[in-house]
């Protein structure tokens, strides 16, 4: 990221939008999709943008930024229309996709065939202390010329949304957690594994949570005790609660993710600073 100018092109899935925008870190997430608003907040030298139209996403990021080195396209393995160069694919540990079906059997959007065209292959959320044997027996299954890499969910410290000062949470607290994400495992294993005291508000991925949602939310938390009590939220649901006005005046928290290699980083980073310095 020192070294090479990077931008990142996502349809922005959710938005109310259809244009090409780039995107703020003061944007809304109903113009920009909460992924694309979170990857900026988080990387805010890396130029992040949105549009339908990859074709011209790509055409419109090169316009206004000639200088850029690299195009990361989110969520575009299946595109046709644009031939990358170097093809990245990502699949969870718990549920990969050799396991998995074609939709509407399974969630994968065409064969596991497909994972042939994959250069790097990367496999997401693994246990904490998996085992090399563990390791290769996703490797032996999966079976391919690409460079398999496995990662792991690293959580942060938790972190105001607005203005509330920082904590350290322990048992005393009582937590309101509110997620809209595809799996909350990893956070709820977290809070368990903590033996904290929380109550789970789920909703389906990519939420658009209204007024009237904030006003319920604010309603159960009445209901709390007094003392030490916080809303908690992931890092990609804050995108989308910071624009309520309504929890302003609440304690709302969130806890920041990191991707975290297990081994071979370096090998990785190389792999992708080689693929920008000579293409």
């Amino acid at each position: 990221k020192k070294d090479f100018e990077i931008a990142v092109l996502s349809r922005g899935y959710g938005r109310k939008t259809a244009s090409y925008i780039e995107v703020k870190p003061t944007a809304n997430y109903t113009e920009v999709g909460d992924e694309p608003l979170q990857i900026k907040c988080k990387f805010p030298s890396v130029k992040v943008s949105v549009e339908n139209n990859r074709v011209k996403g790509i055409l419109n990021i090169l316009y206004d930024y000639p200088k850029i080195d690299l195009i990361v396209l989110d969520d575009a393995y299946q595109h046709r229309a644009i031939k990358p160069g170097l093809n990245i694919l990502l699949t969870k540990y718990n549920s990969p996709f050799y396991k998995d079906f074609i939709f509407p059997v399974g969630y994968l959007r065409e064969s596991a065939k497909g994972s042939k065209r994959a250069d790097i292959i990367i496999i997401t959320k693994c246990p904490e202390k998996i085992t090399k044997s563990q390791m290769q027996i996703v490797e032996k299954a999966i079976s391919t010329n690409a460079k398999i890499y496995f990662t792991k969910t690293k959580y942060g410290a938790i972190t105001p949304l607005f203005n509330s000062s920082r904590i350290s949470l322990d048992s005393s607290y009582t937590i309101l957690l509110i997620t809209g994400i595809a799996s909350t495992e990893g956070i709820t294993s977290k809070l368990k594994n903590e033996k904290l005291n929380f109550k789970h508000l789920n909703y389906r991925d990519h939420y658009p949570f209204s007024n009237k949602d904030a006003d319920k939310i604010s309603e159960i938390f009445d209901t709390f005790a007094t003392g030490n009590k916080i809303i908690l939220t992931t890092e990609k649901d804050a995108m989308r609660l910071k624009g309520l006005k309504k929890f302003n005046s609440l304690p709302v928290y969130y806890i920041p993710i990191k991707i975290e290699f297990i081994s071979e980083k370096e090998t990785f980073d190389q792999k992708l600073i080689n693929y920008a310095a000579n293409n």
